[in-house]
């Protein structure tokens, strides 16, 4: 299949350096390590527990997601008319649940409470009583679908409740 006419590369030959050797896999093991998904993770996490406690979080929000997406496609196709209102009602608690995450990471980073945090977190309940109050006040949204909406959240806790208690029966 190769041509004649092409060069083969000399295995034998001794053009490598020993010493240039050892700098070129210094300098790519060193850009490896800087380029490897190790270095994306974030400092101050060294403890097997800190990364299961990271897991959870993440396996909360996503379930959360899902039991959102399922309440929404339920009532669109039992009840189309509340499907709006389900769909602002998870909408609210996937607000909530952001920031008050964003909330509590930067609690946990700085490790004090300021007077701002509070009305921080006194503002973000006021914006969802106030986006609530106009979905049924001028938008006509059904109490019962926002009430199913903003359920999710209970549902999510049971749910993840159930999983956990499975997990460790499992592994008892």
């Amino acid at each position: 299949m190769s041509s004649e006419g092409e060069e083969k590369p000399n295995l034998e030959s001794n053009s490598l350096d020993s010493k240039d050797h050892h700098e070129e896999q210094t300098s790519l093991n060193s850009t490896v390590l800087a380029n490897s998904t190790l270095s994306q993770v974030p400092e101050g996490i060294d403890t097997f527990k800190e990364i299961e406690q990271l897991k959870q979080a993440y396996f909360f929000r996503n379930l959360l997601f899902a039991v959102s997406m399922i309440l929404v496609a339920g009532t669109a196709i039992f009840s189309i008319d509340l499907s709006p209102s389900v769909l602002l009602g998870c909408g609210v608690i996937g607000f909530n649940y952001f920031w008050t995450m964003q909330f509590v990471r930067k609690l946990l980073q700085e490790r004090k409470l300021q007077a701002l945090d509070l009305l921080f977190s006194f503002t973000k309940f006021g914006i969802s009583i106030i986006i609530l109050f106009v979905a049924m006040q001028y938008f006509d949204f059904s109490p019962g679908g926002l009430l199913i909406g903003l359920s999710n959240i209970a549902l999510t806790i049971v749910i993840y409740s159930f999983v956990r208690i499975m997990q460790t029966q499992k592994s008892a």
